[in-house]
């Protein structure tokens, strides 16, 4: 994908939730004050060429995580507690600072790359807790890219993992967890908007299968 296919579907997103690109932005240059100049995409470079597990948060995921083999962990802030219950640290965690600040702490003080996401809801986040993190962290946007936030693609925190994942020329990409059809949802989120956001993560992953020559199955783990 380049910035003007994105372009395209981030359109098409924004009218679906009715976002407002301008408080995206003004998103990713609060970001950028607090992150400045210790968010550079070089700190991901060590990972380049290598397999990679893009983990989720479907209602399969515990027994998913078995099936992780050799290669370099990325993790949806939504599975990170799972994740971290089960023994295993991350190499990278995508997120937007809406899960457990706990477990970020966590997965940050045992070395793993926090990719932070900035987006018009979640300004009162990024203000509290992105300073938190700023020792070991890339800034990320869905708008158009500022000093030290760029925009890797991708909509939620899974897909745009994936979208990482193919920046970075991984050799291979396991989707772990992944369910498209059963939203795990928070307390306060509205079910049919979460299904919404997975239909997106779908269509996003689709995207990029075919960008990779691949198609884009189901099941505990699928390959892209």
């Amino acid at each position: 994908m380049n910035q003007e296919q994105w372009e395209h579907f981030y359109r098409s997103i924004c009218l679906d939730f009715d976002f407002d690109p301008d408080l995206d932005f003004k998103s990713s240059l609060l970001l950028s004050s607090i992150l400045q100049d210790k968010s550079r995409k070089e700190l991901l470079e060590k990972f380049r060429g290598d397999t990679f597990y893009v983990v989720g948060n479907g209602p399969n995921l515990s027994q998913a995580l078995d099936l992780i083999g050799k290669g370099t962990t990325i993790v949806a802030d939504s599975a990170l507690e799972v994740f971290l219950e089960s023994g295993r640290v991350p190499d990278i965690v995508v997120t937007d600072l809406d899960g457990s600040i706990a477990s970020l702490r966590n997965a940050y003080n045992m070395g793993a790359i926090m990719v932070i996401h900035a987006h018009g809801d979640n300004r009162k986040l990024i203000s509290e807790y992105a300073e938190e993190f700023s020792g070991n962290a890339v800034g990320t946007t869905q708008n158009r890219p500022v000093d030290g936030i760029y925009n890797f693609f991708g909509f939620t925190d899974g897909d745009r993992a994936a979208y990482i994942a193919h920046y970075l020329d991984a050799v291979k990409i396991y989707l772990v967890g992944f369910d498209f059809e059963t939203p795990v949802s928070k307390e306060s989120t509205d079910p049919s908007r979460k299904k919404r956001k997975l239909n997106w993560a779908k269509t996003l992953l689709e995207e990029l299968s075919k960008e990779r020559g691949t198609s884009l199955g189901g099941g505990p783990i699928i390959p892209l």
